[in-house]
């Protein structure tokens, strides 16, 4: 199974909107992917991790709880949006001053932090997934708006748009360039704003297909689970899923990238304080 996947094919994924027709709804069978495909999927998503300058991750205390039998757990964020990043990479340099001067923001990808969380037996480490607040604001006036209540919003909401008639709405796909081939896809973005901007500029050429399109959110560990069927074998309606990482994680990772290629990510190795 792949890891990190380069920035070349993150490339690939974050622009799409320079090579898109929305094409016709259509409706995915309930089938599935196996898990090794899902997990390589989630390659496609950047998370950014605060590290040492050795690229050992910082980890946060948990405060303990009433009746709890140690006191020794951590935490790990992975952060799904650069600027909340740079906020607690900013929070680390002003209350620790020491460590701060040293801390960094590394970006590797979703896959890498599931084999990281997988990794972790003792379960000393508790890991936290953080998306973007924007996400998080745009999901909510989506689902308010469906009322849904404040505390059924996703912990990390994915963007996708539906349409068609009343009766028969399925998910919109688009048409991306892979090689020199087109194929379609049915993609779920990370920023609303990034889809929104996509079925604007459709909207010229195909109005209406786009003027009956809606956005929709669900959970990212939802779609992912949905992806997965039980008898592990793999489905092509469902590989046509995808994930469509910001357009602001995109800019800083090319503007980043001169980073360290190969940092650590596993939380044994952050050091102790």
């Amino acid at each position: 199974m792949s890891v990190f996947k380069s920035l070349v094919k993150l490339a690939a994924t974050a622009s799409v909107a320079g090579a898109i027709a929305v094409s016709p709804i259509f409706t995915l069978k309930a089938e599935a992917l196996t898990e090794a495909q899902v997990l390589e999927r989630l390659g496609s998503i950047p998370v950014f991790t605060i590290t040492d300058d050795k690229g050992s991750p910082l980890l946060g205390a948990i405060p303990q709880q009433p009746n709890a039998k140690t006191d020794d757990s951590q935490l790990l964020f992975f952060f799904l949006g650069p600027d909340e990043a740079q906020q607690m990479l900013s929070q680390v340099q002003k209350s620790n001053p020491e460590v701060g001067k040293k801390a960094q923001i590394i970006v590797r990808s979703m896959n890498d932090a599931y084999q990281v969380i997988r990794q972790n037996k003792d379960k000393k480490v508790l890991f936290q997934f953080i998306p973007a607040k924007s996400s998080i604001e745009s999901a909510r006036t989506i689902l308010t708006a469906q009322g849904v209540a404040a505390d059924k919003i996703p912990n990390v909401p994915v963007f996708f748009a539906i349409g068609g008639q009343a009766n028969s709405q399925g998910l919109l796909t688009m048409s991306i360039d892979q090689n020199g081939k087109k194929e379609q896809v049915v993609p779920f973005f990370l920023d609303k704003s990034d889809l929104q901007n996509l079925l604007d500029r459709a909207s010229k050429d195909q109005p209406d297909i786009t003027k009956a399109t809606k956005i929709q959110v669900a959970s990212l560990f939802q779609v992912l689970d949905s992806m997965v069927t039980k008898d592990n074998k793999p489905n092509p309606e469902v590989d046509r899923f995808q994930f469509v990482p910001s357009r602001t994680s995109f800019e800083y990772i090319l503007k980043n990238s001169k980073q360290s290629a190969n940092p650590q990510l596993a939380p044994q190795t952050a050091p102790k304080k």
